[in-house]
């Protein structure tokens, strides 16, 4: 492939997981509330459908994975525009919990075919080994798409809720689709059908590094899922104003742009798993401070939390094709993906009554020791793997 495709595609799938993640997943946090007081339902109840969505997503993504295995991402990230912007268009038709969860279910399939487990996987099947400066690229780029907060609040002010989907579901239909259906290949380059990794795993110890990486994604997805839920008010627990917590939490979108450009400059010339490890610690390191040093570390945290969180994506992405090889990759992804997403879509709801019974500083603790021991499996995880040249 080219450099001036490659360049085009990472372009083109950077800027279009901007706005689909700034469309879909996020935005919930714009909505809910909103649709809860017009529907005459619960917060909890309408945000379910966001739950619902992510399930959807985690029970899909294994086949989606195979899928593009097998036949590429053109037709899935294609797809899942579709799916998306369809999704949406129903969403502003909602009048009741079943056409919103209806919505969702639409909208949950086109974000597994269309964020990046999908993008990940379609660029791992064309570049092979080749492909970790390119995921990184695509997650610093991606990393915008919270700035879409404030264009939401401002069109649901300016023209409504209802329309403002509308006109969010329109790029997907017609400018998305076409041009992932046109310039994404459906060829196989001939590399990535051959396992040549730096970093195998010692073939009995297959699914024991498969679930470990599991399980350190899992633990991570539910400690990132109750910070982006909760920051708010769990920096409130801490006795900061409303006013300061939202400042200090503002600090988390660009800590995690800052997190990839470190690892795209500096990452690259480090031991990716060893990279990984380190990062990880970040995070309960950054919790423990807080924890000891009070509010005044607040923003310490918000940054190092951030940085780590940001550098997570590019673990997800790269450590599966760096442990296990290209060939395969694809379907790899999808399976990882399904534990993760069911934990992402649980988290909102289990951790709620917590929220609302325990003091921050408990919940606080509590993340400190899931990212302890996520740090632990990927310290066992170096430990059972192996160099080996193929």
């Amino acid at each position: 492939m080219s450099q001036f495709r490659i360049h085009f595609l990472t372009f083109l799938i950077g800027i279009s997981q901007i706005y689909a993640w700034a469309t879909t997943y996020y935005l919930p946090a714009t909505l809910g509330e909103i649709v809860a007081n017009e529907i005459h339902q619960s917060y909890l109840t309408v945000i379910g459908g966001f739950s619902w969505a992510l399930l959807i997503g985690g029970l899909s993504a294994p086949k989606i994975g195979a899928w593009i295995d097998l036949k590429g991402g053109q037709y899935p990230l294609a797809l899942g525009n579709v799916l998306m912007g369809f999704g949406l268009l129903l969403l502003s038709q909602t009048n009741g919990l079943f056409v919103w969860y209806m919505a969702w279910t639409m909208i949950g399939l086109g974000m597994a075919l269309g964020l990046f487990n999908a993008t990940f996987a379609t660029i791992g099947r064309l570049m092979g080994q080749e492909s970790k400066k390119i995921i990184i690229r695509i997650t610093l780029i991606s990393g915008f798409a919270t700035l879409f907060w404030p264009i939401t609040t401002y069109l649901i002010q300016s023209v409504g809720w209802r329309t403002m989907v509308i006109l969010y579901a329109i790029p997907h239909i017609f400018i998305w689709v076409p041009l992932y259906y046109f310039s994404i290949p459906s060829w196989v380059p001939k590399h990535t059908e051959e396992s040549s990794s730096e970093f195998l795993v010692v073939p009995e110890k297959v699914k024991l590094v498969f679930y470990l990486l599991a399980v350190y994604a899992i633990l991570r997805s539910i400690v990132g899922t109750t910070m982006s839920v909760n920051i708010l008010s769990m920096l409130g627990g801490l006795g900061l104003t409303v006013s300061a917590a939202a400042m200090i939490a503002s600090f988390i979108g660009p800590s995690q742009i800052l997190g990839r450009l470190i690892e795209m400059y500096v990452g690259r010339k480090f031991d990716p798993l060893k990279s990984s490890i380190f990062w990880t610690i970040v995070l309960p390191v950054s919790i423990f401070i807080l924890i000891l040093v009070g509010p005044s570390a607040a923003s310490l945290f918000a940054i190092a939390y951030g940085m780590s969180n940001g550098v997570l994506t590019i673990t997800m992405g790269i450590l599966p094709m760096i442990l296990f090889g290209s060939k395969g990759y694809a379907k790899l992804l999808g399976k990882l993906a399904l534990p993760v997403l069911i934990a992402q879509a649980a988290t909102p709801l289990l951790v709620a009554p917590l929220i609302e019974n325990w003091p921050s500083i408990k919940i606080f603790i509590l993340a400190g020791i899931f990212g302890v021991a996520a740090v632990l499996c990927l310290v066992i995880l170096l430990s059972v793997s192996k160099r080996a040249t193929i």
